[in-house]
């Protein structure tokens, strides 16, 4: 990972890391399935697992920006999802040029967001879950839309697969093959996901004793299409089916969009209120910072936020976040969810002071953040800003 000299100010970056010596927290082979779906190659499923993150792992993370609360969330996801597969669009319209990435300057509080195609974006944030899978050994497929040519690398490529003994090699030929891919060609999402499906049926009864689900990460930026490039109402109407078929299966689906193209947009957004599918539908970092400052202006979107929601790590108050301001019940719930569980926190619904000053302390122990909104390193709570919205002005500032 990559880190500010400013040790109170830290930003996630996707940038290639070692494995740690001695990493053993892959699920042993003897207690994993590999299947065989055709073009899809080896698809594999995580048994069963009760395992707490390591003290490097959690420092690792802590490193990286990501709160105690953050930290727990991804140990409890780790458990319910034992497999993450992701559909990674290497298609030629992915070399648009309106995506974002963040960059560091050679000033510690200067961390700015520059333009780049879709591409680069994507590229980013694929690179950078390949570590994070390769850090915590959960295993993690990567399926490119496009067979990117022979020299490029694989067209499906994972990591954490075969244990820990592997990590280093599986994850340098994802790095390696993300970097070297070109994106041509069209978007088959149709294709995919049916495939997707018949691995995951062939897991449905491990999974559904176990208690877990597969996560199914789908990384675009257009309609669904033919073999030939069309994009049809067809074609659409194809993919709609092809998701409903996942229905009743232990799944969750993350789309992440890489365009701000209304009407791709549009489509995926009514994907999620006319299936009956466990689906979220997430932008890129920016837009997503943006559609959620409409309505809680106190709250920095930081990136450990949007990167542990891409890993597919899902809860209702996040759904609220861009749709409403959170009530002070609800305030109470996210806060845990962020900082951890609070012992002995004042209710806000009858000490609003102190419950703002016991947050304040909390939130002046956790390092700044890059805010997408403000563009400037800022902590993650904005207590005169939170003050404002809840109508208290006795909430102080510590």
């Amino acid at each position: 990972m990559q880190y500010n000299n400013n040790k109170d100010d830290v930003i996630p970056m996707a940038v290639a890391t070692a494995v740690p010596q001695g990493h053993t927290t892959a699920t042993p082979t003897s207690n994993r399935t590999l299947l065989q779906q055709g073009r899809s190659q080896r698809v594999l499923m995580g048994s069963g697992s009760t395992k707490q993150l390591s003290g490097n792992e959690t420092e690792s993370l802590k490193d990286q920006g990501f709160t105690t609360g953050l930290i727990s969330s991804i140990a409890r996801s780790n458990m319910t999802f034992p497999l993450r597969i992701w559909v990674v669009d290497n298609s030629g319209s992915m070399m648009t040029g309106d995506g974002h990435r963040i960059v560091q300057t050679g000033n510690a509080n200067d961390v700015r967001f520059v333009s780049c195609s879709r591409w680069a974006e994507i590229q980013e944030t694929v690179e950078y879950h390949a570590q994070i899978a390769a850090l915590l050994g959960n295993p993690t497929v990567f399926r490119l839309l496009n067979d990117p040519g022979r020299l490029a690398g694989p067209q499906q490529f994972s990591v954490g697969e075969r244990g820990p003994d592997f990590i280093a090699e599986e994850l340098n030929t994802a790095l390696t093959t993300i970097k070297n891919v070109q994106p041509s060609g069209v978007t088959p999402l149709s294709e995919h996901v049916r495939e997707i499906r018949a691995n995951v049926i062939a897991m449905k009864d491990d999974l559904s004793q176990m208690g877990q689900k597969v996560v199914i990460v789908l990384a675009t930026d257009g309609l669904p299409s033919n073999e030939q490039g069309v994009s049809s109402s067809h074609t659409r109407m194809e993919f709609q089916n092809a998701l409903r078929s996942l229905e009743g299966l232990p799944i969750w689906i993350v789309v992440r969009l890489c365009t701000d193209e209304d009407q791709v947009v549009e489509f995926y957004n009514n994907l999620d209120s006319e299936l009956e599918l466990s689906l979220e539908v997430i932008d890129d970092f920016v837009g997503e910072a943006e559609e959620i400052y409409e309505h809680n202006k106190w709250l920095n979107y930081a990136l450990p936020l949007h990167r542990i929601r891409e890993m597919g790590f899902n809860h209702k108050l996040f759904d609220l976040l861009d749709e409403r301001p959170l009530t002070k019940d609800e305030l109470l719930e996210f806060f845990a969810l962020i900082f951890g569980e609070f012992d002995g926190i004042p209710d806000p619904q009858i000490n609003w002071k102190g419950f703002c000053d016991y947050i304040s302390m909390v939130v002046d122990k956790e390092k700044n953040q890059w805010n997408p909104i403000k563009k400037k390193m800022m902590p993650w709570i904005n207590m005169r800003q939170l003050s404002k919205t809840y109508g208290d002005p006795t909430c102080t500032i510590m």
